[in-house]
């Protein structure tokens, strides 16, 4: 056999980064700004939860701030008068001591009030989402309406950059894949071929179908191609030459690799041939 043998498999035009945009709190989604297809730039906002919790959340911190700064101020008077006292031997050395711990304590206090009351401000923040990057939405995973847990998925936003082909590649052809040429072409325009180059191979098969997903980077891809359609993946696999098909009982390796007996027609003579196996079927 001296001829190449060309594949073609069907995928489809992805991004090589997609991020699923969640809220970093729960709540009720009160809005969504975006739908499937809209382009999206960093900072824009893709949806809102209800504030009402949040907000709630954040007045409390703050009384409880406020309750703390009044019991420090209160604690760092009743101390300063002990000293005074301590100093003129009207109250005992102890006495004074709790006072100093009482004020340690409303310091401590009055600084756990103020991580809360920071927390609970940035959670009713974390009620805008915002997208991370530009790039177009491709999936819308929840409504409004619709109550969402932290860091699950509410929209999914492809980054702007190269495009890439993800096809299934059989498990019997994987290994045979990194030195083929790769071209892609559109079903929308299957004269026009863009240079493909493989940039991953899945680490493991699917469990169904036994392929692995793979892909490959378009090189010189213009406007014509969008994310979503559907492509097929052209593999051009060098051209073999002296291969044949023989069955596996004519083989025989004594010991220093694997051979054949070739019959000269002319003498008749048996002579022991070295062969090098590209594959087992």
């Amino acid at each position: 056999d001296t001829g190449a043998e060309n594949h073609s498999y069907p995928g489809v035009i992805v991004a090589r980064h997609e991020t699923q945009e969640s809220f970093r709190v729960g709540g009720r989604i009160e809005k969504r700004s975006v739908d499937v297809g809209d382009h999206v730039r960093e900072g824009q906002i893709l949806a809102i939860l209800d504030e009402k919790d949040l907000r709630l959340s954040m007045e409390s911190a703050q009384a409880e701030r406020d309750a703390a700064v009044s019991n420090k101020d209160q604690a760092i008077t009743e101390e300063r008068r002990y000293a005074t006292l301590l100093s003129k031997n009207v109250v005992s050395q102890s006495e004074y001591d709790l006072k100093h711990l009482s004020a340690e304590e409303a310091r401590a206090r009055l600084e756990k009030a103020d991580r809360a009351l920071k927390l609970a401000t940035s959670q009713l923040g974390y009620a805008q989402l915002v997208s991370s990057n530009d790039g177009v939405v491709t999936k819308v995973s929840a409504e409004a309406g619709q109550v969402v847990s932290q860091g699950q998925s509410v929209v999914t936003v492809a980054r702007k950059g190269v495009l890439e082909v993800l096809v299934d590649i059989p498990e019997r052809k994987i290994q045979d894949i990194k030195a083929t040429k790769a071209e892609a072409s559109l079903w929308s325009n299957r004269d026009i071929r863009f240079q493909a180059r493989l940039r991953e191979i899945a680490p493991s098969a699917d469990p169904a179908t036994r392929t692995y997903a793979v892909r490959y980077s378009l090189q010189n891809a213009d406007s014509s191609v969008r994310l979503g359609m559907t492509a097929t993946l052209h593999l051009s696999e060098q051209a073999r030459v002296h291969t044949a098909r023989i069955p596996a009982s004519a083989m025989l390796n004594q010991g220093k690799g694997p051979g054949l007996w070739r019959v000269d027609p002319n003498s008749g003579q048996l002579t022991f041939l070295p062969v090098t196996v590209d594959c087992y079927s």
